[in-house]
């Protein structure tokens, strides 16, 4: 049964702006290769950060909701953390 989340995921901002899309659409590429269900991302864009995160002060910041499978939400995160482009992300389970 498939569950809803919303992640939060910062990117580098050595990357230039399509660059960071389609970082952040490779995430969502795994998603739905996964059996998931991504909706459009809400991107907010670059901006400066509230607080330095690895001695980056800015990032480009996306939004993604999508419904996903509860077993496989490690995996996912593991594919995330290892994910070089990433800063700093969250998932959370929307009720």
């Amino acid at each position: 049964m498939l569950r809803n989340y919303e992640s939060m995921i910062i990117l580098i901002p050595a990357l230039s702006e399509e660059e960071s899309n389609q970082a952040n659409q490779e995430i969502l590429d795994y998603i739905k290769k996964t059996g998931g269900e991504p909706s459009e991302p809400d991107v907010w864009g670059k901006r400066q950060l509230a607080y330095e995160i690895k001695s980056f002060k800015e990032g480009y910041y996306f939004v993604n909701k999508y419904q996903y499978e509860p077993s496989k939400i490690s995996e996912l995160e593991r594919i995330i953390k290892i994910n070089e482009k990433v800063i700093r992300y969250n998932i959370l389970v929307k009720e």
